[in-house]
């Protein structure tokens, strides 16, 4: 399997309260408000350690097969910061969508089988976030991937 079959399974599950969830193939330049809330794969900024996990990208030889790491982000686009409903207003509704996202990704760990292992989670970060230029209130999940290659 590929990374982009990875993608396309990520895209592919159903998480309750989240109206769009986009695949790699289908982002726009800007998020319509009808989409909303919506799911968007993304990647960590490059350059820099991440205090977590230092070793971002990662071929390994383990005596058998090879295997890659890859971090991705996926983005939990829930309304604009400048829309009435306001952080206080947006929280909840937000916090419980976060409960639904972990537990629909944790029913497909491999996503399919595209990985060797189950995704770990690991960083879940709710605020402010950006997509196209717009800041929204949202949720960013930070997952670390490891797939067999060859």
């Amino acid at each position: 399997m590929s990374w982009r079959t990875a993608f396309t399974h990520l895209a592919a599950i159903p998480v309750a309260g989240v109206q769009t969830s986009y695949d790699v193939d289908d982002l726009p330049n800007t998020l319509p408000a009808a989409d909303l809330p919506a799911l968007v794969p993304a990647f960590p900024p490059v350059g820099g350690a991440d205090e977590d996990d230092p070793d971002l990208a990662v071929l390994t030889y383990d005596g058998s097969a090879w295997t890659a790491a890859l971090h991705v982000e996926h983005l939990l686009v829930w309304c604009p910061t400048w829309s009435e409903m306001g952080l206080r207003s947006a929280l909840p509704a937000l916090i419980e969508a976060v409960d639904s996202y972990l537990a629909a990704v944790s029913a497909d760990g491999t996503l399919g089988g595209a990985l060797a292992a189950p995704l770990e989670v690991v960083r879940v970060q709710v605020g402010v976030i950006a997509w196209g230029g717009v800041t929204y209130y949202g949720a960013r999940f930070r997952h670390r991937w490891v797939r067999t290659v060859g």
